[in-house]
């Protein structure tokens, strides 16, 4: 379980005085399978204990919970009232927004691949047969393949044409560049971990994520990319990008197929596809994703998303105001 400390840049009195607010935030952890049957007693505890080794200045840890939600069309104060249940303090609140989607599509790689393309879409199944006969050409590179910064900067292009079109956030290119150049350090460190002498290290430790490009082309020109990462047995899809030249030799869904292919050979089991609309309506602007998404056949899964644990009250309902009112 990693623990990421970070800001959120909010207005926390009336004279909106912009502030960064120190927060602990713990992505996609702790893993539902691995916790006792009390899960949200455990998740108390949990917090309990981090509180006392967390900078002073943290004011609240923020969960995005892998856990599957049974009922996720449920209010919010009936979801907090069925968080809360059994636990000491009743101290977790629904966070205003999810920092990750989450809805998602969830493909079992343990299947072969003869199954996998059976269970899509006929649509999605005959636009990744068009990409091959169309002749596209695809690549992977990692951290260290020589050409990685060349074809990042290629597929970085792509990427801020395709969020201008489409109307999402656009990362700046330095955050991709130092998410492969930290990847070169994780790889080439191969020194043992070193634990406190008061801590005990898990049997399974988490292994270090591993990030890789995977590039669509055809006649030399970049046609799509594609971020995956793999962490222990898991596969998930970060960032893509589309050009709108050559649609017809459907290059998204060759490379979605050679992604499956990739994760399925370096022994990953799941490949997560990182976020789609919770339904399937036509009339939402992301309807298009959800169809894209969930032609590869995987499961769609709703996770409870991300939860709050106030450690200062006071600090943490001032905010909580200020980021509603922010969402708005």
């Amino acid at each position: 379980m990693y623990i990421v400390y970070t800001h959120y840049n909010a207005y926390l009195n009336l004279s909106r005085t912009k502030i960064k607010v120190a927060h602990a935030y713990v992505q996609r952890a702790p893993n539902e399978g691995v916790i006792p049957k009390d899960k949200t007693g455990f998740l108390e505890e949990l917090s309990i204990a981090l509180k006392d080794q967390l900078p002073s200045s943290i004011i609240f840890i923020r969960y995005d919970l892998e856990w599957v939600n049974q009922e996720h069309h449920a209010r919010t104060e009936m979801r907090e009232i069925m968080m809360n249940f059994g636990t000491r303090l009743h101290n977790f609140k629904k966070a205003i927004s999810n920092h990750l989607s989450n809805s998602t599509c969830i493909l079992n790689l343990r299947q072969t691949p003869q199954n996998m393309l059976k269970n899509m879409r006929q649509q999605t199944r005959n636009s990744i047969r068009r990409a091959y006969r169309e002749n596209a050409e695809f690549a992977i590179y990692d951290a260290q393949s020589p050409e990685i910064f060349q074809r990042l900067r290629e597929m970085y292009d792509i990427y801020k044409d395709t969020a201008e079109r489409k109307g999402f956030y656009c990362e700046k290119y330095e955050y991709f560049e130092k998410l492969f150049n930290l990847n070169q350090d994780f790889l080439q460190d191969k020194s043992p971990c070193n634990f406190d002498s008061g801590i005990v290290p898990l049997d399974a430790q988490v292994p270090p994520p591993k990030f890789y490009l995977l590039t669509a082309q055809k006649e030399g020109k970049l046609l799509s990319g594609l971020i995956l990462a793999i962490c222990g047995r898991n596969a998930y899809y970060m960032y893509a990008a589309s050009s709108m030249d050559m649609r017809e030799c459907m290059p998204n869904y060759g490379l979605q197929w050679e992604v499956i292919r990739f994760a399925r050979s370096q022994g990953c089991t799941k490949y997560d596809f990182m976020g789609i609309p919770p339904t399937n309506d036509k009339a939402s602007p992301m309807a298009g994703l959800y169809i894209f998404k969930t032609g590869f056949g995987g499961s769609v899964t709703h996770f409870e998303g991300s939860w709050d644990f106030p450690l200062k009250e006071e600090e943490y309902q001032a905010f909580r105001l200020n980021e509603s009112l922010l969402m708005k």
